[in-house]
């Protein structure tokens, strides 16, 4: 009987993946690429890992779904919460498929493991190893391989060589523990690697330039990928349906753009001097602030505790925000780069729980949302930073994937190769 790969690799963007498999860097990835069809691929919003991985597993917009991110404000509250996979609103594909036997290994966003036939390890946010894994009674095995979920962020310059290390061990970890778990009886696999959007994150520079001491250990770092793709492809029944592909793209983060000090500055938003922990610290009189990077809410009298927004005046403020971000200028230069009612791109009952806007920031500019900054821009902390529109999407077998350039629709092109895939 035929079976399902799906293996994915976080942040990576179209262009680098083609850029490492053209050189030769990556050539199991070059010899895919051979043997199917491969394009540029446009994700959710908010390009952020969450929303995005939701959208793939379950064929569905976040308007379906519900995940508008790794965080989320509690009903009428100030209070964050954090993703938890009981808040998905709609079946991810390993559900609605549940006579397939399927083995999950380090989707994000899919914390804590649900039961399903089959074993699953879920990505980050899982604190533990321990926790990460169903059935549970392999708790136990799984912390005794060393398996790692995730790595440790370097805080300074001193501590790169060991996020490094920590990057090839956790990968090393990941193959071992994945050829283990293929080994047994399967239908359907989803792989993920999560070092690829680390490395990304902290290192792009050494991606982008020739000259920075890192360049050669970023290589690196994808060649072993690529290798642990070929082991993992090598375990496959030679008629899999295979797809690969990533949830967001990646680029350099350049100016780190604050966009509640903008909307303090405009008297949009007004905080307490830190007697109040993070958003608890807004006052009534606020009719706006961002979070989680790229998300703005109103302070809707219907969402907030203090809110001071009438529905009435919704659209009109969102007009009003909408025309300052998009004027921002620096050095001459445009920060925002367009700015979304979340009308235009959510779709579905849960459309209502989403950000009122979503601001994406031109190329050289990534947005912050500390509530306490005084200050507009600075240097961002991570070289790279999320792109919406040049992820990838893999199929092979496939003669082109014309149909299918938006995540969303990344299951419907597996589809058309593996028939039995209930969506």
């Amino acid at each position: 009987m035929q079976k399902a790969a799906i293996i994915g690799l976080d942040g990576v963007p179209y262009g680098l993946l083609t850029d490492l498999a053209d050189r030769g860097i990556m050539p199991n990835t070059r010899s895919l690429l051979g043997d199917g069809a491969i394009t540029k691929a446009r994700t959710s919003m908010p390009p952020n890992s969450a929303v995005s991985w939701s959208s793939i597993f379950t064929a569905r917009n976040p308007g379906e779904h519900g995940i508008f991110g790794f965080t989320d404000f509690l009903p009428n509250s100030y209070t964050v919460s954090y993703h938890h996979s009981m808040r998905l609103r709609t079946q991810p594909f390993w559900q609605r498929n549940h006579d397939k036997r399927t083995i999950i290994i380090n989707v994000p966003a899919t914390y804590p493991p649900q039961a399903l036939n089959g074993v699953h390890i879920s990505g980050f946010v899982s604190p533990k190893v321990e926790k990460a894994i169903y059935p549970s009674e392999q708790s136990k095995w799984l912390t005794e391989t060393g398996y790692m979920v995730d790595v440790t962020a370097p805080f300074s310059e001193s501590e790169i060589p060991r996020f490094i290390e920590e990057l090839k061990k956790a990968l090393r970890k990941r193959v071992e523990v994945g050829l283990k778990l293929l080994d047994s009886k399967w239908d359907m696999t989803f792989f993920v690697v999560t070092g690829t959007d680390r490395i990304g994150h902290y290192l792009w520079d050494a991606y982008e330039n020739t000259r920075n001491q890192y360049h050669d250990d970023f290589i690196e770092y994808f060649r072993l990928v690529d290798e642990a793709i070929g082991q993992i492809i090598e375990s496959f029944p030679e008629n899999t349906a295979l797809m690969m592909l990533s949830d967001h793209g990646m680029t350099t983060s350049g100016t780190a753009y604050n966009i509640n000090t903008l909307l303090k500055e405009e008297g949009y938003l007004s905080v307490e001097d830190k007697t109040e922990s993070n958003y608890n610290a807004i006052r009534a009189n606020s009719r706006a602030f961002a979070a989680e990077t790229n998300k703005i809410y109103l302070n809707t009298e219907a969402r907030f505790p203090r809110g001071s927004v009438k529905s009435s005046e919704r659209v009109d403020l969102e007009d009003e925000i909408r025309d300052l971000l998009t004027s921002v200028r620096i050095g001459g230069r445009r920060v925002v780069k367009t700015v979304f009612t979340k009308e235009e791109i959510f779709d579905g009952p849960y459309s209502s729980e989403a950000p009122e806007l979503v601001a994406l920031p031109e190329d050289g500019f990534s947005f912050k949302t500390g509530l306490f900054s005084k200050y507009l821009s600075t240097v961002d902390r991570l070289q790279g930073r999320h792109t919406e529109d040049d992820a990838f999407l893999y199929l092979r077998g496939a003669d082109d994937l014309d149909e299918f350039t938006h995540l969303e629709s990344a299951l419907l092109a597996l589809r058309t190769q593996y028939g039995g895939l209930k969506l």
